[in-house]
């Protein structure tokens, strides 16, 4: 293209700026404080780019007199991330978290973008312009909190919000104003991918006086096999797990090589700058779950260092997490080392089921016991229905509550609370011979069998499904019984209807009866926004199913669930990211939209978005059912 001579003002290179001078070498970086060095009569168009600061660009008066002379002239201004341009000007920076953008602009608008479509700029600051000190056209884009996936109904009511407006013309037209941190959309992942490139080219090409196309723009992330994706599915896997492996200890997820646990892992909320928050908390769900793959992998690849992580992983659970102080509470497993006494019978069944897996495979019974202690102070405080409440609080298990939550049923047939539960009882029982473990997991689990498909939902109803594979096959395992197996059949069969072809499971909630579908940023919340939405949720999901199939093969032999798990993980192979950032190379993220292919989905969960990275929940359980399928024949003998 010809060249434009652009003047690009701004503190720091981003990728806008970078960008630019890619179209335009003859465009001039300009620090903010010696513009009036410059003759800008020279230039052609100007872009005053704030978003590389947390504070807005704020022109001396000096320096502001002189770019409003050339917007008088005729010259196109882009101002990102300025405290006033204009007759703008704007309250001070906050956060985007819980917002989202939506393009609205009408024909003939830009191509690629259509009306109500919702761009996310993840954890991003904006400035809201003053009502009376901007125009009131149309915007471009706008924020607004909304709860859907992918596209939003554009009201009068939003287009009335005067200072939520993200990207309008000033009068006149030639200034372009951006109030959010847009200079750096690469590094902070603004997604949809193709969308965002949309919006960049149309913005490059207003200023430059050019069709700008960017095509296929470089991301900060991709999907890319190592052998561009020719290769065996065996070896795909193989690949991804090895990846999965080094994120542990790149990401610094693994603390003092298992000396000191792991920590949750990356929280969903990216900075303007591009770095992604770190959930440091050691949760005992997640340590014991980190401990799986590691010991998978030294059957794997006979690396003892391997072995020593998932030993050391082990005893941190058993020292530090297991109470063993004489009395009521001896067993209860701590949550957290912040909830410290707080029990969640899932998390104890997630922290145990690895341990109590190795057991199984060497023969093992070393600290055998202590997890049956567990379990066993989670059965004398489990209902006579076979369900346990959601959790329990040391604070308040008096002698009365202790005797009230063994003499009443529990009420809550819900896969997400109790499933894994009554997976670590089966389990346990076939190592430890112990009839109330199989007892209190047959009851429960009929208990719910018998409200099923209408069991207690958190986040939909894929999820319930997904979460009852494994303690189904284990109960049938446990049991022999061909009920039992029927059951196992049903729900896998259930499952199949929300089965893409990509092989993701998408979510999916019949009659909406999901307890976790709160407004943004009020409480824990589903990705589904609606039945249909492209979204696959891979930390309540997706990431249980790689080794409930594989189990599920175990113990039935029957090949179809071989074949699903091997569909499944040609997709979780396709899924992992890729990049130069060792927070995310090799791993997960919770969102994942099958038509993008890219993390994409509703923000609105206040701790765990599209971005949450959880070291148990997701990368431990997919990295672990992938080995279990790499080591099918190895593992197959410990269920004859």
């Amino acid at each position: 293209m010809q060249n434009r001579n652009v003047a690009i003002i701004t503190a720091e290179s981003s990728d806008l700026s970078e960008l630019m001078l890619a179209f335009d070498p003859a465009a001039t970086l300009i620090k903010p404080g010696e513009v009036s060095r410059y003759d800008l009569d020279r230039f052609e168009a100007i872009a005053l780019l704030g978003g590389v600061s947390e504070k807005p660009l704020l022109l001396a008066p000096e320096e502001r007199i002189l770019v409003e002379k050339e917007i008088r002239k005729g010259k196109r201004v882009f101002a990102e991330y300025a405290a006033s341009i204009g007759h703008m000007y704007a309250s001070p920076p906050q956060s985007t978290r819980f917002e989202r953008l939506v393009y609205c602009a009408e024909s003939p608008g830009i191509d690629g973008l259509s009306l109500g479509d919702v761009l996310d700029d993840q954890s991003g600051m904006r400035i809201k312009p003053h009502d009376i000190a901007c125009s009131h056209g149309r915007p471009i884009l706008t924020f607004a909190s909304v709860n859907v996936h992918g596209s939003a109904e554009v009201t009068d009511e939003m287009l009335g919000r005067i200072s939520d407006r993200a990207l309008w013309f000033e009068e006149p037209d030639r200034l372009l104003v951006c109030s959010f941190r847009l200079c750096r959309f690469r590094k902070a992942r603004f997604a949809p991918h193709r969308k965002v490139a949309a919006l960049i080219s149309y913005i490059l090409g207003w200023l430059f006086r050019a069709k700008v196309d960017l095509g296929p723009m470089r991301a900060a992330y991709s999907f890319v096999h190592a052998d561009g994706g020719s290769a065996t599915l065996e070896s795909r896997i193989a690949h991804s797990v090895e990846r999965a492996m080094a994120w542990f200890e790149k990401s610094g997820v693994l603390r003092d090589e298992g000396r000191g646990g792991v920590w949750e892992g990356m929280g969903t909320e990216i900075a303007p700058d591009g770095t992604q928050r770190v959930s440091a908390i050691r949760r005992v769900d997640c340590i014991g779950e980190a401990a799986l793959p590691y010991f998978l992998h030294y059957l794997h690849a006979s690396n003892e260092r391997d072995l020593l992580v998932s030993e050391r992983l082990h005893d941190y659970v058993f020292d530090y997490f297991l109470n063993k102080e004489p009395g009521e509470l001896y067993g209860m497993m701590r949550w957290t080392e912040e909830a410290w006494g707080v029990c969640y019978q899932d998390d104890v069944a997630r922290a145990l089921i690895p341990h109590l897996l190795k057991c199984l495979y060497t023969g093992s019974r070393y600290r055998l016991n202590e997890a049956a202690d567990a379990l066993r102070f989670l059965v004398k405080t489990t209902g006579t229905d076979g369900t346990r409440v959601f959790r329990t609080d040391n604070l308040a298990l008096t002698e009365e509550k202790l005797r009230a939550l063994r003499s009443e049923p529990g009420r809550l047939p819900s896969a997400h609370y109790n499933g894994y539960y009554w997976a670590a009882l089966f389990l346990a029982y076939k190592l430890t011979g112990e009839r109330t473990f199989l007892e209190t997991g047959v009851r429960g689990m009929e208990t719910l069998l018998a409200v099923y498909p209408d069991t207690v939902r958190e986040q939909s109803q894929t999820q319930e499904y997904c979460r009852l594979i494994l303690p189904l096959a284990w109960m049938y395992w446990a049991t022999g019984e061909e009920r039992h197996k029927d059951w196992l059949y049903r729900v896998a069969e259930d499952l199949q209807s929300f089965k893409h072809p990509s092989g993701a499971y998408l979510e999916w909630d019949e009659g909406y009866q999901a307890a976790m579908r709160h407004g943004m940023g009020e409480g824990e919340s589903s990705l589904l926004t609606k039945n249909g939405d492209p979204v696959a949720d891979l930390l309540y999901s997706n990431n249980w199913l790689p080794i409930a199939y594989m189990q599920a093969y175990f113990v039935t032999k029957d090949e179809r669930f071989l074949r699903r798990w091997e569909e499944h993980a040609a997709f979780l192979s396709s899924a992992q990211l890729a990049g130069d950032n060792p927070q995310i190379d090799g791993a997960w993220a919770r969102a994942f939209d099958v038509e993008l292919h890219e993390v994409y989905g509703n923000p609105a969960d206040a701790g765990w978005g599209p971005w949450a990275i959880e070291s148990g929940w997701t990368v431990a359980e997919i990295a672990s059912g992938l080995l279990m399928g790499l080591l099918k024949h190895r593992l197959r003998p410990a269920y004859e």
